[in-house]
């Protein structure tokens, strides 16, 4: 093989180190297109859904959550019971993980009915009874009934005890209110109270205090022993007095036509007393740090120290309270609702979040959990921060129908087919 030499070429001068600052600039476009790409990443929801169980149900069946149990309510299910037609059943599942424990199946069973989960007793309140409503407490491990009694179930207190309301043997127009205990259904005290004349508050789904109105006589009673902590005669009006509701720390009472007062629960002692509307229906609750109040017009917001009218709120139907904020929804374009939040205080908007869903799976806990669809057929979970100043999406959900709910850290939504999901979500 024949090698030919070419030489080395001396007019060709070497390469030139190009320095660092022409090497930067080369690399800025790709820098640039790699942080926006970021930026869009970490903005962007996650695109897996969180780990989670599916419970079975039927299109049509209702949800009900009692401590950590998931209770799926079926009223048109298969026949569980003796007879050829299908029965109403309640079935349990253990939370998180939707692992089956039981099923009952139940007569007269209506959808949504009140439950309260005391220890290791789930007591449901079954209103439709062929006997009349009935009251009864279930094993939480087996759905075995410890005990049952006649009544309505109004809540429990914060040391456990049920508030069961009926007659209770007492003969027509003489209904009362009692106190049962709900290991052993033993009932502990028993109050004749006029019809209406009930309100009480609660707290972290417990009763906290009773509000009676018998006659002209406000009382404030301990839910647990069911003694009177204060009374008051009301002044004299020339229609009946009305407790409209009960906060923290306000009985809201409308004394005859025109007037409503607040009286403290501390020791009731008037606070302030404003004139409101004309209406027949006249309503007020606690919206965080204000008190709403409906009196034939629009919804007013007042300060719940002086009674004095902060704002109206005559755009925003909607109002739920979050820390010192409101979640307002109106609908300026007749479409879906638009949220907004308020400043609770002025009523000023502080953030436009856009078109969400509060959750529509009742009754749920988690008022700041909001959700809605995507284009892409996703349902995103989102929650409002503790101020209400903004919205962080938790998680975008496949095969979503978008019926969901807030418990605790749990998020349940109704799947395509009819089944719950169950997802365990962020803070």
């Amino acid at each position: 093989m024949t090698v030919i030499d070419l030489g080395e070429r001396r007019d060709v001068p070497p390469p030139v180190d190009p320095g660092p600052g022409r090497a930067v600039r080369r690399w800025v476009p790709a820098l640039f297109a790699l942080l926006c790409l970021a930026v869009l990443t970490a903005a962007a929801p996650r695109a897996a859904p969180p780990p989670g169980a599916v419970i079975p149900a039927r299109p049509d069946a209702d949800v009900v959550v009692a401590g950590d149990l998931l209770l799926v309510v079926d009223r048109t299910g298969p026949g569980v019971a003796p007879g050829p037609g299908p029965a109403p059943r309640v079935a349990a599942h253990q939370l998180p993980l939707g692992r089956p424990l039981w099923q009952l199946p139940l007569t007269g069973l209506v959808s949504p009915f009140p439950v309260v989960r005391v220890g290791d007793v789930v007591v449901l309140g079954m209103p439709e009874e062929p006997a009349g409503p009935q009251v009864v407490g279930l094993a939480a491990a087996d759905g075995a009934v410890r005990w049952r009694v006649d009544g309505q179930l109004d809540g429990a207190t914060p040391a456990g005890n049920l508030l069961v309301w009926g007659s209770a043997g007492a003969g027509p127009g003489a209904p009362v209110l009692r106190s049962v205990d709900a290991a052993s259904g033993a009932v502990r005290w028993t109050r004749r109270l006029p019809p209406g004349a009930l309100r009480w508050s609660t707290r972290d789904g417990r009763v906290t205090l009773l509000t009676v109105l018998d006659g002209g006589r406000l009382e404030l009673r301990d839910p647990d022993s069911g003694d009177v902590l204060h009374a008051a005669a009301l002044p004299a009006a020339a229609g009946p007095p009305e407790v409209l509701g009960v906060t923290d720390d306000l009985v809201l009472v409308s004394e005859g036509p025109g007037v409503l007062s607040a009286y403290d629960t501390a020791a009731l002692r008037r606070r302030w007393s404003v004139p409101r509307g004309p209406s027949a229906r006249p309503y007020a609750f606690g919206c965080g740090v204000v008190i709403c109040v409906g009196d034939g017009g629009r919804l007013r917001l007042l300060d719940p120290a002086t009674g004095s009218a902060r704002w109206r709120a005559d755009d925003w139907p909607l109002l739920t309270p979050v820390g010192d904020r409101l979640l307002a929804a109106g609908y300026p374009r007749g479409g879906a609702a638009e949220h907004v939040l308020l400043d609770a205080a002025t009523g000023r908007p502080v953030r436009e979040l856009g078109r969400w869903q509060l959750g529509d799976l009742a009754p749920w806990e988690d008022r700041a959990i909001l959700h809605r669809r995507q284009r892409d057929g996703r349902v995103l979970v989102a929650r409002l921060d503790e101020r209400g100043d903004g919205i962080r999406v938790l998680a975008a959900l496949h095969g979503v129908v978008g019926a969901c709910g807030a418990y605790g850290p749990l998020v349940l939504c109704r799947r395509e087919g009819g089944a719950y999901g169950v997802w365990e979500l962020p803070g």
